[in-house]
């Protein structure tokens, strides 16, 4: 690793970059309204708008991951970041709804090309001593990002200029910021440790995972609550089911044979990681469907603008931040502790906010009230994220820091398409089966959208948090066993 290298200014671009990648995953809830006046999308419309981005950031990931450890870690990053500029600009002047899905998957791959890209050069800058504090810095930066980013979009999106494709034209100038910061700091970090290689990537499995995905996700797009609903629609399920055992066959016997699969049964055996995977493939769903929810609600029902809305969730930014580092400084000590402590404040911030909009206050009292939950929500949020990623990624070989954060945020990304994808089948068929669209249903039918999107979102919430709990007893099983071996070498 050169001795030049500014490893506090690399550590905080990449938090900022994952954190406007992560923005992009539900920011766009916010414009879900005004898309929907200027664009007639309908309800599978709005969906595919939101999916895309998703569908195609979790295929890119593992790919990148193999490239990118194959010693094209910086190639890769300064590539997504254009594609991310580009994209952008494309949705920004997008005519149609058809074009902004093109451009939102055009998105999604440029994030699947950065994100392993930057949890690499995390992995490869600091050993795992340091990784704890690190990743809590990192989480930091991506919890600010994604706390602010709503605040600014709203704005943009209430501007009569921009209108909805303010959503995307602040990519614009982040984007822009980003390339000239990466440009400057990142040719010190240099390429992998290993030098370039030839990457060997399962083209196969990555079509049989993806079309797998395809598949899973297709009922939930295409419910939509009216009437010329296609029943069949959930026989998309059987080759869901047997295309993902297919891809699980084949990754196998690509690592037995010694090459690469997609997803590696070695990374999987490691405790920490195999865990940290587990809770990201259930407490990533929770998030953005109860956002979405929330934000729709706000706009539709109360006559919020999309600014305000957006300033509603501000406040989580500072408690966010605040769990992140609390989160770095004490994982090693506290573990699972922390994520589960995190989960149940996000659990009572939740549940306080149903309760605050069932309770008949006046609009201005909700308003003060849910920014007010929302420094729990962050709080619980930051003590969940960063110790999880230290606990994912601490155990694992840098020299396969890329393809491990990969498989990471693979998970997190199929969660995440998956929680949205209920949340928004919940809320829209809510809206759209009682013959409405979301912006004429009457007020009472929103808020019994927003219950019925948020149960889905808690269901997700309740079974991340037991995976962590059957973590936690395993760690705390398994701590003496290993203090006994210590002691008998």
């Amino acid at each position: 690793m050169p001795t030049t290298v500014n490893r506090r200014a690399v550590l905080l671009l990449c938090g900022a970059t994952a954190g406007f990648l992560l923005l992009d995953i539900h920011k766009v809830s916010l414009a879900v309204p005004s898309i929907e006046r200027a664009l007639r999308p309908g309800p599978a419309g709005i969906q595919l708008i939101q999916a895309a981005y998703v569908f195609c950031f979790a295929v890119t990931l593992v790919p990148a991951g193999r490239v990118g450890d194959a010693g094209r870690r910086l190639a890769l990053t300064y590539a997504g970041a254009y594609l991310y500029l580009a994209a952008s600009v494309l949705c920004a002047v997008a005519p149609t709804a058809g074009v902004v899905v093109v451009g939102r998957a055009l998105l999604g791959v440029a994030a699947g090309l950065l994100m392993p890209q930057v949890m690499g050069i995390v992995q490869q800058l600091f050993p795992a001593a340091e990784r704890g504090r690190a990743f809590g810095v990192y989480g930091m930066c991506v919890g600010l990002a994604t706390a602010l980013g709503p605040s600014l979009g709203g704005l943009l999106v209430t501007t009569p200029l921009l209108g909805w494709r303010g959503v995307f034209m602040m990519n614009v100038p982040v984007g822009v910021a980003l390339l000239v910061a990466a440009h400057v700091l990142l040719p010190a970090v240099g390429r992998d440790q290993g030098g370039r290689r030839r990457p060997d990537v399962d083209v196969t499995g990555l079509a049989l995972g993806g079309l797998a995905l395809v598949a899973l996700l297709t009922p939930f797009i295409f419910t939509t609550g009216r009437p010329d609903d296609v029943d069949a629609r959930w026989l998309a399920l059987v080759p869901a089911t047997g295309l993902a055992a297919l891809f699980v066959a084949r990754s196998r016997r690509r690592v037995a044979a010694g090459r690469s699969g997609v997803i590696d049964p070695a990374l999987l055996r490691v405790a920490s990681f195999r865990n940290g995977v587990l809770v990201s493939l259930t407490w990533f769903a929770s998030g953005p469907g109860v956002a979405l929810a929330l934000t729709l609600y706000l706009q539709e029902a109360r006559d919020v603008s999309p600014f305000v809305a957006g300033l509603v969730v501000l406040p989580s930014s500072a408690t966010s931040v605040l769990g992140s580092w609390l989160g770095g400084r004490h994982v090693a000590r506290l573990g699972r502790v922390l994520t589960g402590t995190g989960m149940l404040l996000v659990l009572a911030a939740t549940l306080g906010t149903l309760a605050l909009l069932h309770g008949d206050l006046p609009t201005a009292a909700v308003l003060v009230g849910i920014p007010l939950l929302q420094l729990v929500q962050g709080l619980g949020g930051g003590l969940v994220v960063s110790p999880n990623h230290s606990m994912t990624l601490m155990d694992v070989p840098a020299a396969q820091g890329s393809a491990a954060s990969a498989i990471g945020q693979l998970g997190q990304r199929i969660s995440n398409s998956v929680g949205v994808a209920t949340a928004s089948m919940a809320y829209y068929s809510t809206v759209y089966g009682a013959g409405f669209t979301l912006t004429d249903a009457p007020a009472p039918l929103h808020l019994d959208a927003l219950d019925r999107a948020t149960a889905v979102a808690c269901a997700f919430l309740g079974a991340a948090l037991a995976v962590v709990l059957l973590d936690l007893r395993r760690s705390r099983r398994d701590t003496p066993r290993a203090l006994l071996d210590a002691r008998a070498r």
